[in-house]
């Protein structure tokens, strides 16, 4: 019976070695990912002059929640609009749900003044810099790390749940 035991343990421990294994491999091709990501996003951004927008959505699976669309002109942030999205009044079939409404809109010394709602002014270098210190950051047992790419290459998410 201990023979049947040690068989077992020696098994297990080999798939764990393994899954070990897998994990740094796909942070390695992860950080390889971003860094192709990042060069082409810095094409992006050098011919745009720096000047760009994005969005930033989070939706519950009840179909409300807010996006943020951060502005950047010459890479620095000058604008935040925060708007949210919710379970609209009954609607006809076939109708439309209201377009979402600002919530409200910072920008110049007002900009970071709403701490609590949105997400961050920052610039897509900033979103960059930030995964790839997440990358580096060993995942806690229990989570998962998730990164992907739009179909331009460029980063879309990078988080840990």
């Amino acid at each position: 019976m201990l023979h049947r035991w040690f068989a077992i343990t020696v098994a297990l421990l080999a798939v764990a070695v393994s899954a070990t294994a897998q994990v740094a491999d796909s942070a390695v091709t992860h950080a390889a990912q971003l860094k192709t990501s990042l060069a082409k996003w810095e094409k992006v951004r050098d011919e745009s002059g720096g000047d760009y927008s994005y969005q930033v959505r989070w939706s519950s699976a009840f179909g409300f929640g807010h996006t943020t669309t951060v502005t950047v002109r010459g890479n620095k942030v000058v604008e935040r609009k925060y708007e949210v999205f919710g379970l609209p009044k009954p609607v006809e079939l076939g109708g439309n749900p209201p377009a979402p409404k600002p919530q409200w809109v910072e920008s110049g010394k007002e900009l970071g003044t709403h701490k609590n709602e949105g997400a961050a002014a920052r610039t897509v270098d900033e979103l960059y810099a930030a995964a790839t210190k997440l990358l580096e950051t060993k995942v806690p047992e229990g989570h998962q790390r998730y990164f992907g790419f739009d179909k331009q290459g460029l980063l879309n998410h990078c988080l840990v749940v």
